[in-house]
């Protein structure tokens, strides 16, 4: 009987659209994928709107067709034939006409991770990059951990070990993604470089650093076992190994607490700086601002990880706690409840 009524339920539609946005690298790409794989039930449109061809491959690799735009007036039109059930919206900030313009065409309207004046004109805005403060913020804004989907990569170790055993020398990964605005990258190794004592150091180079990498290589043959790594699966690869990881506090540090490694976090821009999930109480030292960082702070932070055992194992602890693996099923319900009008936000 319950498969009777699955195969006469018609589907709903639900469309994904994507502004690619430099401070948030290519983990919105990495979301609606990553969601959309697992609403196999519905019918799933990607609209996308990029320079570069980085996201749209994310999305290819994964069996995903995203139908290409240039400016978003051209979206209405198209939107208007498919009469979606659910718009969902990642990427760039938007503006409350973007929404106005699709409204009429859907009753359902999210975003991810929006603070733009189309946050408040949508029906529920979603964020990972939550803040601490949030009095000022409607309450059709949710903000949590779970918000941010796993992307199924950092889902496949075979074995995570409780205690991992230090390398020799400890290993310290710096891994700043989404750009890298302020060379942190060159900032942060120069200030490893001058600890006296012996370090593995692997500086993770992506295809969003915009700088070039001559001083980082003059850098890296000066001292012993440092080295650069420069592939798109740096993060994942060197997740295992790193004893200490330096980042940025944008969406890296999620990825970081999946498997959980003891790491400390430097804000890009002050957006980032009020991000509120990496802190101590997720198990991350934050040490502000990037660009204003000294160099005994960054050195300390990483000798306090390095000197007591129980400090690092606490926070891989906090960070494994989170069991961020339960959270694409929690956004698969919660985007079906959407579609399904199962919901009990009212639209603004």
């Amino acid at each position: 009987m319950q498969k009777e009524t699955q195969a006469i339920e018609p589907k709903k539609t639900i469309v994904f659209i994507i502004e690619s946005c430099i401070d948030k690298g290519l983990y919105p790409f990495e979301r609606v994928s990553t969601l959309a794989k697992l609403l196999t039930n519905e019918k799933v449109l990607i609209f996308v709107k990029t320079p570069s061809n980085e996201g749209i491959q994310i999305l290819m690799n994964e069996g995903l067709s995203p139908i290409l735009f240039d400016h978003f007036n051209e979206l209405p039109k198209q939107i208007k034939g498919i009469q979606p059930d659910l718009i969902v919206r990642d990427g760039r900030n938007s503006e409350s006409w973007q929404v106005q313009d699709l409204r009429p065409f859907c009753k359902t309207i999210i975003h991810f991770d929006d603070f733009g004046e189309g946050g408040q004109a949508c029906d529920c805005v979603l964020l990972a990059l939550y803040q601490e403060v949030k009095d000022y913020l409607p309450s059709h804004y949710i903000g949590g951990s779970f918000v941010f989907a796993l992307p199924e990569a950092y889902q496949q170790f075979d074995d995570i070990p409780d205690n991992k055993t230090p390398e020799n020398p400890p290993h310290i990964v710096v891994a700043f993604e989404d750009g890298d605005e302020h060379n942190l990258t060159y900032r942060t190794l120069r200030h490893l470089t001058q600890l006296q004592i012996p370090l593995q150091i692997t500086v993770m180079i992506d295809d969003s650093y915009r700088h070039a990498t001559d001083d980082l290589q003059m850098m890296v043959l000066s001292r012993r076992n440092t080295a650069i790594l420069r592939d798109k699966n740096a993060l994942l690869k060197l997740l295992p190994k790193a004893d200490v990881i330096i980042c940025n506090a944008n969406y890296t540090p999620y990825k970081i607490a999946s498997y959980g490694v003891p790491c400390i976090t430097l804000a890009q821009t002050e957006a980032e700086l009020l991000h509120a999930f990496p802190r101590e109480h997720n198990g991350f030292i934050h040490l502000g601002l990037g660009r204003k960082m000294k160099q005994s702070q960054i050195q300390n932070a990483v000798m306090e990880f390095l000197l007591h055992e129980a400090r690092s194992e606490r926070a891989v602890r906090k960070q494994r706690q989170l069991n961020l693996a339960a959270n694409n099923e929690t956004l698969q319900a919660l985007l079906l409840d959407f579609a399904y009008d199962r919901h009990n936000i009212a639209s603004t």
